[in-house]
């Protein structure tokens, strides 16, 4: 089998069988298709879930089986000592360029990479947006890989008709104006046009303020976000600061407590495996929409 990531193609003779994740999403992935049996150990899953519960329940099960190895992403000496034959990871998401973490230097370990689609626009210029069809993509290189082919396309057709159910129900509304806020008080972090809370939003019914900035998740200015007037904020929520410690922030912070978002209350807690490439992205799809147009869902103006 031959899979393509960031233009680089990976062959493989066998399904891997001492292979490890790094970061939630990527996990979630993996273990969607029922791969924990294949797997030597995972990191950063802990790290980068919402505070007192970072696994999801649907996943709590297959988790407990993987090896969890550090809530921090994986450094050279660690992953080779799992002793594993593939990874899956993504640039910025535990892949470094110009260290010795990228797939090439792996790869003289006997390590075989398979990279994140949407991470992809860190080191491929010219990137002009992301979708989620890099998460679908995602799987099926998984599902290939694995020899798992049907379990990656139910898993998909689940997504895609979630995501299609929504869009009935917003198409024609007018979008509404959202900042993706993810931490920072002196800048704020944000996912831009090239990450992909983008994607969701729009297929949510809404439209991302920093939408057109070409570029992966990103620092911008305050300047900026006041200058858009966002109508709503989603909060991505894990570790710490709390989601709840942000918001507060944002309602106190001088710069954003006037925000259009803010006097009006409309904000979205997504967990971070919710707005990062993973099998959750339906879902958080759902819940950007039902948010933003609840009277298309039946429900009260505040969404509940």
């Amino acid at each position: 089998v031959t899979a393509t990531s960031c233009g680089v193609r990976t062959t493989y003779d066998q399904a891997p069988r001492r292979a490890v994740s790094n970061d939630i999403n990527t996990t979630e992935d993996m273990l969607a298709l029922g791969l924990q049996s294949r797997m030597a150990g995972d990191f950063g899953v802990t790290g980068d879930g919402p505070a007192g519960q970072p696994v999801p329940p649907q996943y709590q099960a297959a988790f407990a089986k993987v090896r969890d190895v550090s809530p921090d992403y994986f450094t050279l000496e660690t992953l080779i000592g799992l002793k594993p034959d593939f990874l899956f990871a993504g640039w910025n998401y535990g892949l470094q360029a110009g260290s010795n973490l990228t797939p090439a230097s792996l790869a003289k370990y006997g390590i075989k990479t398979l990279v994140l689609s949407e991470s992809c626009a860190h080191v491929q210029p010219g990137t002009s947006s992301v979708s989620i069809n890099d998460t679908y993509q995602d799987l099926r290189n998984l599902g290939a890989i694995f020899n798992v082919r049907a379990r990656a396309a139910t898993v998909i057709a689940g997504m895609q008709a979630q995501v299609a159910a929504t869009r009935a129900r917003t198409a024609g509304l007018k979008p509404v104006t959202v900042f993706d806020y993810d931490s920072g008080q002196a800048a704020p972090f944000t996912g831009p046009g090239l990450a992909m809370p983008t994607a969701l939003i729009t297929l949510g019914g809404g439209t991302n303020i920093f939408g057109t900035l070409k570029q992966s998740w990103t620092s911008v200015s305050w300047e900026k976000v006041v200058a858009a007037q966002p109508q709503c904020i989603i909060i991505n929520d894990y570790g710490t600061p709390t989601a709840a410690q942000k918001e507060k922030f944002l309602g106190t912070n001088p710069a954003s407590k006037n925000l259009p978002a803010v006097r009006n209350h409309c904000f979205l807690t997504l967990a971070y495996d919710e707005v990062t490439p993973g099998p959750r992205n339906a879902q958080a799809v759902l819940a950007i929409a039902r948010w933003l147009h609840p009277a298309a869902f039946g429900l009260p103006a505040d969404g509940s």
